[in-house]
């Protein structure tokens, strides 16, 4: 198939990756799981894979660990943020949309601690969603983490397309060659959508603990 996915494409493969790995025979099927198929209730061609899973935090909590990263981010506490204070589990909201803008696969999610508030990037930097070296050498503040030889944000904060929601996102800007280079040894089979979605998880899988 084509580098860039119509929403049909789209829909299509998301829909043939969730059938593809609704059993869990081993630990690898584990980790793509758990997704399903969400329409916009209104409108429809605005579809979107779903699913929810529990986090926790990769390292306990240390005044000295909070005041290092508060004072390198300036973080302002408004009240309205959950603040890494708890060993508690945490609930993680995921997300793949179609980006309208490079049309392919996009990774967006949401973390929230038991009171239901959402939480800072600084914390979310602390949880077991990211592998702990995807942040090395980026710069970080309240809204996006970067790195200085990228032309776009590694991880920035932006509305979900289809429910308007904030939530963070992976900027898919090199995704597609990032793919490709996958698929090359594989190229009998690169034109199947399954094959392009899952392709598209490994790389995803170099910066989210798809757990």
């Amino acid at each position: 198939m084509t580098v860039m996915f119509t929403r049909q494409q789209f829909d299509e493969a998301c829909r043939e990756f969730i059938h593809a790995h609704q059993s869990i025979s081993s630990a690898y099927e584990a980790r793509l799981s758990g997704w399903s198929w969400k329409e916009h209730h209104t409108l429809p061609g605005f579809g979107y894979m779903h699913r929810i899973v529990t986090l926790n935090w990769r390292h306990p909590a240390s005044a000295d660990t909070f005041l290092e990263i508060d004072d390198s981010l300036d973080v302002v506490d408004d009240g309205t943020t959950a603040s890494h204070d708890s060993p508690d589990s945490l609930t993680c909201h995921q997300y793949v949309v179609l980006s309208a803008t490079f049309r392919v696969p996009a990774f967006y999610f949401s973390i929230h601690g038991s009171s239901g508030s959402p939480l800072q990037l600084t914390d979310i930097m602390q949880t077991s969603l990211l592998r702990e070296d995807v942040c090395e050498g980026t710069v970080a503040t309240t809204f996006a983490v970067s790195h200085p030889a990228m032309n776009f944000p590694l991880l920035s904060q932006g509305e979900h397309p289809t429910l308007g929601t904030p939530c963070w996102y992976f900027h898919p800007c090199e995704t597609a060659s990032a793919v490709e280079e996958i698929l090359k040894e594989s190229e009998e089979n690169s034109r199947r959508p399954l094959s392009w979605m899952e392709a598209w998880f490994i790389v995803l899988s170099t910066a989210v603990d798809m757990q």
